[in-house]
């Protein structure tokens, strides 16, 4: 019974993968259906958009596991479907299980994008955890001019104990790769990396899913870097900076 006990207690923790917490997933309750690309089973865009502050805010994850490989994506317009061509975050690795913030400095927004109040748009997350491929989920999000809150912010970026974040050695790669170097995405995913990146191992090494830019500007230091292999050094070292 005892035996019994505790492997009922590791269950919820297994099935539950992670949760994209801020912005808010498009659906909660869908750990079934994440490895489905692009928002894990989750196709139908959200009518309650979270206002996601064009002066930065920060990615709140909770994870259920100790160790994913990460990367960020997003997608512009109503109905995005699986365009999600501009990455925000190349892969890094996180350890730690429960609460894991993304800054918003980490955040890097291609030029040119045109971003103005009330641009609607959806932030992909990615990570590996599935032997198939990668996890999925998806947040819907409006651009405001109105910033969060000092005390907004500090709710929605949040770090469990022991939580941290590294480069990945090598080569910059997707998330959602496995150690063959398969992607888990859409039809044309050999083509278009923009189907993500999360299940990357040691011997994978094509580049992360790409911006249709070539160049990206972060909120924090506007910096036009030169590579997005370069841009995740420094990225995951500074991930969880608020």
């Amino acid at each position: 019974m005892k035996q019994f006990a505790v492997l009922a207690g590791l269950a919820p923790l297994a099935a539950a993968h992670w949760e994209l917490v801020y912005p808010a997933q498009r659906q909660t309750g869908n750990e079934d259906t994440m490895p489905s690309f692009p928002c894990g089973g989750v196709d139908t865009v959200s009518s309650n958009r979270t206002r996601f502050p064009i002066s930065g805010a920060p990615i709140q994850l909770n994870m259920g596991h100790t160790e994913y490989n990460v990367q960020v994506l997003m997608a512009l317009g109503n109905e995005p479907g699986s365009a999600f061509n501009y990455v925000l975050v190349p892969t890094f690795t996180e350890e730690g299980p429960d609460n894991f913030c993304i800054g918003a400095g980490t955040l890097q927004f291609p030029e040119g994008l045109n971003i103005t109040d009330g641009t609607n748009a959806t932030i992909q997350v990615v990570t590996n955890g599935d032997s198939g491929g990668g996890l999925y989920n998806c947040a819907d999000v409006t651009f405001t001019s109105t910033p969060l809150t000092t005390e907004e912010y500090g709710r929605n970026c949040q770090n469990s104990t022991g939580v941290e974040t590294r480069p990945l050695e090598g080569a910059a790669r997707n998330a959602n790769e496995t150690s063959s170097g398969h992607s888990h995405g859409g039809d044309d995913d050999d083509d278009d990396s923009s189907s993500g990146s999360a299940n990357s191992t040691t011997n994978s090494t094509s580049s992360s899913a790409g911006s249709t830019t070539s160049s990206s500007s972060g909120l924090a230091s506007q910096a036009t870097l030169a590579s997005w292999g370069m841009a995740a050094m420094g990225i995951a070292a500074g991930v969880m900076a608020l």
